[in-house]
């Protein structure tokens, strides 16, 4: 997903998107049709396991154990015709049977609750066995560097830190200097709901119990040495200020990082179609500090973005946190609040303390 245009003559019209997950902007990638130019001029075997990588990618934002699938219900057929097929008395039926009905079974079990974002992203030995799949068994099928996306043994692609794009080599420097380059970033206490949503073990596991699992066992390589490889950390527990910086957020690689919180308020920087709301919204300056001098190429894709991914909660995201959640996610993400200017301080929980400072720079 990072390349929305691509090969434009004039480079600042070349958009690269650093997609730091459960900020929004997957929905960009449809808009830009990113999965159709990733697939031109490709082999049909490079076609076939792209295709599997969007399919599942969407399948994913929408469900953490998805069962209710097309390709489960194909399974369940296979799986139905097996057993029919095992009650013939011939020798040669009931060996393919047992392959229809084992097979079928494997790939239901593996495909529903074992090679899905819950799991890859919090049991480190199934995230291990997922790169080793996608990079060696599949040699590289399921990757499309030319545009960023797919998987490897580097993890998502479309979630790839911009230090990572440059480390790779996926981008080059003169690339990242001269194109334009865009990030959305939100509140971490928002973002680190929206990352419970993505990840729980389903709707049984508290969001205490959660925190406590991502910070004593998913962020542990992170917290100890500041470990940002897939190997041991996955995207989605790497803070957002190393998706746009370097340095320990002291070098900005990222040209134009913008707020999620602000993103509403783009159209009203268009005078002529203000609504009356919008008029009282432009009267505030704080609305508009990551929006107000953006590039038009990275305004004319956030004004053209579809909202399309959003997890409804009849729960308001600040209602999850306790005390001892608040203080745990503040830990883990600091940096993001003094990098990108969040208040620490739960504004709508005025029963909740401010979290302590974290003295200790946990990021390398």
């Amino acid at each position: 997903m990072p390349w929305l245009e691509k090969e434009q003559e004039k480079p600042s019209d070349n958009l690269l998107f650093i997609h730091v997950p459960r900020c929004g902007g997957t929905s960009l990638m449809k808009h830009y049709n990113v999965p159709e130019k990733s697939l031109k001029n490709k082999a049909c075997l490079k076609k076939f396991w792209m295709k599997t990588f969007f399919r599942r990618y969407a399948l994913l934002e929408r469900n953490n154990f998805p069962i209710w699938t097309e390709g489960n219900a194909a399974l369940f057929f296979i799986f139905v015709i097996g057993c029919f097929l095992l009650q013939i008395q011939d020798i040669d039926y009931r060996a393919l049977a047992l392959v229809m009905i084992i097979m079928s079974f494997f790939l239901f079990v593996f495909l529903t609750f074992i090679f899905v974002a819950p799991t890859i992203c919090r049991i480190l030995p199934i995230r291990r066995a997922y790169l080793i799949f996608v990079h060696y068994i599949l040699c590289r099928w399921m990757e499309c560097i030319d545009y960023v996306t797919g998987s490897n043994k580097h993890g998502y692609l479309p979630h790839l830190t911009a230090k990572k794009m440059l480390d790779y080599e996926y981008v080059s420097q003169e690339e990242m200097k001269t194109v334009s380059s865009l990030a959305i970033v939100r509140n971490p206490y928002a973002r680190m709901v929206s990352i419970y949503m993505y990840n729980r073990f389903g709707p049984a596991e508290s969001f205490p119990h959660f925190i406590r699992s991502w910070y004593n066992s998913t962020m542990h390589f992170y917290r100890a040495n500041g470990e940002k490889e897939e190997w041991y950390t996955p995207c989605h527990a790497i803070p957002q200020f190393e998706y746009t910086h370097a340095k320990d957020g002291k070098e900005q690689l990222v040209h134009s990082i913008v707020k999620q919180e602000q993103l509403k308020y783009l159209k009203c920087l268009k005078k002529d179609k203000q609504t009356q709301k919008q008029k009282e919204d432009a009267k505030d300056p704080r609305n508009f500090t990551t929006i107000r001098d953006l590039p038009d190429t990275v305004r004319d894709a956030l004004l053209g973005m579809p909202h399309e991914n959003k997890r409804s909660t009849q729960t308001p995201w600040y209602d999850y946190y306790d005390q001892e959640t608040l203080n745990m996610t503040y830990e883990m993400y600091h940096k993001d609040f003094e990098v990108f200017g969040y208040s620490p301080t739960l504004e709508q929980r005025p029963d909740l303390e401010t979290p302590p400072p974290v003295e200790t720079v946990l990021s390398a």
